[in-house]
Order: C-alpha cells, then structure tokens, then sequence
C-alpha cells in the first residue's frame, strides 16, 4: 500500500510549485504593511484570527504544518521567535527565501506531524496550525504532542476541515457544476481505505481524512487543553457554501 504521508508530502511539494491560497509566500510589500499593521494571520480561507486570541502571548512560536512563506513571515514581521514544522521540503525552502529576502531569522523542520514533534517538553509560548489534519489519519498524537511542547498557559490556534464536506464529490461542489450536490461518500472519509477499495488517489487531492467533531474537539481535551473560543469560516467558490460553513477554528489553552 502507497506511504501515505510520504505521498502528500510530495503533493505539497508540487502544489508550492505551482502557487495556491496556501502556497503563495507573502511580498516585500504585504511585510512591510504587517511591520506597520496589526498582526493578520490565516487558519481557514477567509477570516483572520481575532486579534484578542493573541494576546498575553510569549515570543516563541511554532508554525505546525504552516510552511509556504506566509505565517511564518508575518509572525517575524512583528518580532516573534519562530519555528515552522512542516512535511514539505518546497514549502520549507519557501519560508527560507522570505526569511533571507526579510532578513530575519527563522528554524525550520522537515517533520510529520503524526509523529512525536522533534522538539523538548515546554518548548513554546503558542502553537498555530492553519488548515492541514485533514491530511493525517490518526490525530490524537498530534494533539498530544503539542500539548507537550507547549508552556502551562500556552495557546494552540487550529483550523480543521467541517467533515460535512467529505460527504460530496469535488466535482460537485465546484461553483460551475450542474450535477445534483447529492451525498457520495458515508463518513468517515478515509482516502487509504477508498484507496483499497479501487479508488485513484491523484496528486491533485491526495490521501485526505474526515474527522469528526469529537476527534477534533474532544481530542484537544482528552490531551488537556481548555478550548477557550472558536469560529466558523467558509470559502469562495464552493456550492456547499451556501448552505452551511466549511472550516473551523478554534483557541485551546494548557492550563
């Protein structure tokens, strides 16, 4: 059976390449405006963290699964100490390219973020991982260990995927189809076992999983977190966007 984890590592590699909303590392320009600007960082498509969720914060940052040149250029552009853990070789080296145009320092880590994080207890002040679990299959190893490499009153921002979504064909969804949004796939959505089953995982959606709230949610609490507050987003260009929200956020705190 196909490495899964090494397969989407290469699809990141190939999708930095090619630029997408996740991919495009940040202009001089967009540095400069965040110098001089508050800080606007991106766990789902289109709603910015709140800024309250910021504050109080220390300076040491990890960027979990958040390579591309863009939050980790903005954390670095309002003076913050980061390191970016992301599986994804080009989506790294795009961070480095921003760093050295911006001449700032930065760490950066080629890790899956499944596995135990490469990183001491109490390593963090707070922890962003924009949009990306979808692309694991199991969680609960991810939230533990960030639990672990976080200070006591330190903060994990997340965005994870609504699985609403994995009921419906991408075909369906797109905002030109004529097709009926009719539900295709029972939850939850497991691109391995679709995969075992006949289906073709291509390099334009890779192996992707469906997670429930309870994973979600309830695996942030089982590794201890407080989740404090959350929001709801959505994204341009999807049919089912008119009918419910697609993404979630939300802010846990290690008490």
């Amino acid at each position: 059976m196909t490495d899964y984890v090494e397969f989407n590592s290469r699809m990141w590699d190939e999708w930095s390449a090619n630029k997408n909303i996740w991919t495009q590392p940040i202009s001089h320009e967009d540095f400069l405006r965040s110098q001089q600007g508050e800080l606007k960082i991106y766990l789902t498509p289109q709603k910015p963290v709140p800024a309250h969720w910021f504050h109080g914060l220390g300076k040491k940052v990890l960027g979990l699964a958040s390579g591309g040149g863009q939050q980790g250029a903005l954390l670095s552009a309002h003076g913050y100490e980061v390191t970016i853990m992301d599986n994804s070789r080009r989506q790294l080296e795009a961070d480095r390219l921003v760093s050295e145009r911006e001449g700032y320092a930065i760490t950066l880590v080629k890790a899956d973020m499944s596995k135990p994080f490469p990183f001491e207890d109490e390593s963090f002040d707070w922890i962003i991982n924009p949009v990306s679990n979808c692309y694991i299959e199991e969680l609960q190893t991810m939230w533990q260990e960030a639990y672990r490499v976080l200070r006591k009153g330190g903060a994990l921002m997340t965005g994870f995927t609504n699985p609403l979504m994995y009921m419906f064909a991408d075909e369906d969804m797109r905002p030109d189809a004529f097709s009926p949004l009719v539900c295709k796939f029972p939850l939850p959505y497991n691109g391995r076992m679709l995969e075992a089953q006949g289906r073709i995982v291509t390099e334009d959606e890779g192996y992707q999983f469906s997670h429930s709230l309870e994973t979600q949610l309830g695996g942030q609490l089982r590794a201890g977190f407080l989740i404090k507050d959350l929001y709801e987003d959505s994204e341009p260009d999807n049919r089912l966007a008119n009918f419910t929200n697609l993404y979630i956020a939300d802010l846990a705190v290690k008490l």
